[in-house]
């Protein structure tokens, strides 16, 4: 890439997408630096933070493991049964890592693909952040035995997840782009090159 020709480009796409495998592409032929929300999520709740002073606030010291730091995996289990919690977990967290992500597309390497995946891209705002959104998409029973597979996960589990996710035919109207990822790896990679270079050659 020239210099200046830095895009930032955001994925969407449900569980068993496949856009773990879209990332590594991107990062392997292009050199795309991966921006992911999830991992900054855990970023902002790290003892010292502004983010776990806030947790631990709100949410008391059972939520914190012996070592004191707060232990993700018991919080979650609190709040996902509680909308409420949920929402003021959401509120602490959601403005904190969408500060960082800001802050990293600001500060980028111009020479480079910055590529934004978050779960909840659209409605964070974090779209707008983007010059494309691309949507990864995949038949839905070829999602549900990738789910099997790689996380044993019951039919029912993953059609439960994928309910309360963006359907294939919702992102098709919401993303720039569409990757179909239901066939060869080779495809797939065919696909990312085109939209790559269309993006260069056709700039927002």
């Amino acid at each position: 890439m020239r210099q200046n020709d830095s895009k930032v480009i955001g994925i969407a796409g449900g569980v068993g997408s496949g856009k773990s495998t879209v990332l590594d592409i991107l990062r392997r032929e292009y050199g795309a630096v991966i921006c992911m929300a999830d991992e900054l999520g855990h970023e902002v709740m790290k003892p010292g933070t502004a983010g776990f002073d806030r947790i631990r606030e709100t949410f008391g010291e059972a939520i914190l493991s012996p070592e004191g730091e707060i232990d993700r995996e018991f919080l979650a289990r609190q709040v996902y049964r509680d909308a409420d919690q949920l929402g003021r977990l959401n509120a602490i967290v959601h403005p904190l890592v969408l500060s960082e992500i800001r802050r990293r597309i600001s500060e980028r390497d111009r020479s480079r693909l910055f590529i934004l995946e978050t779960a909840l891209l659209f409605e964070t705002g974090c779209d707008q952040l983007c010059d494309e959104v691309w949507g990864v998409v995949t038949e839905d029973e070829i999602r549900i035995g990738r789910l099997a597979a790689s996380r044993g996960y019951t039919r029912e589990k993953a059609e439960s997840i994928m309910r309360n996710q963006h359907s294939n035919a919702k992102l098709r109207t919401m993303c720039k782009r569409v990757l179909a990822n239901d066939g060869e790896l080779e495809d797939l990679e065919t696909q990312i090159r085109g939209a790559v270079e269309n993006l260069l050659e056709n700039p927002k």
